[in-house]
């Protein structure tokens, strides 16, 4: 009698605890941001120039666009072919959209340095493109790709600087290989703390198509999750782990018509290339932001205009291309968490054009990449080769800041 009553305890204590965990997860649900934000929240604050003068092994010239900010500075990656990182403090933002009255950064707190060759595990997949970079407890992480990985069998990525206040003199740890490979290994963002529990990561790890060899890419934006701590512990692994959230791939692509042929796919085409992607605190989006283009006119490969043909890919009407955003809710990431959704399913539930200050005439200059600032709540976004005010061979990307409306 006395064991029959004890296993009855034990049952209603478990079915308790499970009951229990069950309302948890609910209530945490319940708890988190349900607003979506719209492209209309984003208000223009200001923007500042950089220079083009060259510090260390590189300058701002040609630069790709990758920034990472933290309250009063920016690290930033020069030059596409020197792959190396400075250090800059924001000057003051000035709200115009007039180069000539912007502020520009001084000499950098830390001049230009290339950290892929200096890695402790060397570089054996030759990796040569910086794609995204975040500060994490006093260590700079970034993820890198190599620009044209013809076999597509790449699997490392992501290294680490082990005292960003002393890039040039610390040591890189690394490459570390992240699951998900060339799919995951692109710009890096926070989670905002309200989200944590629920994703169960630190940060958010993506990227996408628009570069060469399109099997190796996310055809859309993606979302992996990611504990940095991972990678800034002593005890770190060589495959760091990750969870998809969103993902797409050449056989599940967020639009079918990467052509355009139809003219009806206004989502992706092979145009199409996101930069950067952040959870917007308060908020149920995951907003992602690069360019695209076809979406009128359709996309053909190395057609001619006025006699010069494209290297690639491009619209049929040259002006037929755009910084455009994806907002994404983040309560369908959760979903594909829970494995109630494929990571490729989900889809944005608005996108389009991004009105971005300081376009020079008959082309666009186009959005490099971001760095949303938790110490100031601005998110900055780089404009490539916005600067065409300084010389026939200099063109340094301004960098814009908009904040985001509650």
């Amino acid at each position: 009698m006395h064991s029959k009553k004890a296993w009855l305890v034990l049952i209603a204590f478990l079915f308790s605890g499970c009951t229990h965990s069950t309302t948890n997860s609910k209530e945490t649900l319940s708890e988190l941001p349900s607003r979506l934000a719209t492209i209309s929240d984003f208000l223009f604050e200001g923007a500042f120039a950089l220079p083009d003068s060259e510090y260390g092994q590189s300058s701002a010239n040609w630069a790709e666009g990758v920034i990472e900010v933290n309250g009063s500075s920016m690290f930033f990656v020069g030059h596409d072919h020197d792959n190396a990182i400075a250090e800059f403090s924001i000057p003051a933002l000035r709200n115009t959209t007039r180069l000539t009255e912007l502020n520009y950064a001084e000499t950098p707190r830390q001049a230009f340095t290339r950290p892929l060759d200096r890695a402790i595990g060397g570089n054996p997949e030759q990796l040569d493109q910086i794609v995204g970079l975040e500060l994490y407890k006093g260590r700079l992480v970034g993820n890198a790709i190599e620009y044209y990985d013809a076999p597509g069998d790449n699997r490392q990525s992501t290294f680490v600087i082990d005292d960003a206040a002393a890039i040039s003199a610390s040591p890189v740890s690394g490459f570390y290989s992240l699951r998900g490979k060339t799919r995951a290994s692109g710009w890096l963002s926070s989670v905002p703390p309200e989200w944590r529990q629920a994703l169960g990561c630190t940060h958010i790890t993506g990227h996408s198509s628009g570069g060469p060899i399109i099997s190796r890419h996310s055809v859309g934006p993606s979302a992996f999750c990611i504990n940095l701590d991972q990678l800034t512990t002593e005890s770190r692994k060589r495959t760091v782990k990750t969870s998809e959230l969103l993902g797409f791939s050449l056989s599940r692509p967020l639009a079918t018509d990467l052509f355009n042929e139809f003219r009806e796919n206004h989502l992706w085409t092979h145009l199409s290339e996101a930069r950067y992607g952040f959870i917007i605190p308060g908020t149920s989006t995951y907003a992602t932001f690069g360019t695209s283009g076809g979406h009128k006119s359709g996309v053909g490969y190395k057609i001619e205009h006025s006699g010069e043909p494209c290297a690639g890919y491009c619209p049929a009407d040259p002006a037929d291309n755009y910084n455009y955003y994806w907002f994404w809710d983040a309560r369908d990431l959760l979903k594909v968490k829970a494995g109630r959704m494929p990571a490729s399913s989900v889809r944005p539930y608005a996108s389009g054009k991004f009105d971005i200050p300081f376009q020079s005439a008959g082309k666009l200059n186009a959005i490099g990449g971001a760095s949303y600032d938790e110490q100031s709540g601005l998110l900055y976004i780089s404009v490539l080769k916005a600067n065409n005010s300084l010389g026939q061979y200099s063109n340094p990307p301004v960098i814009v800041a908009y904040r985001i409306s509650r």
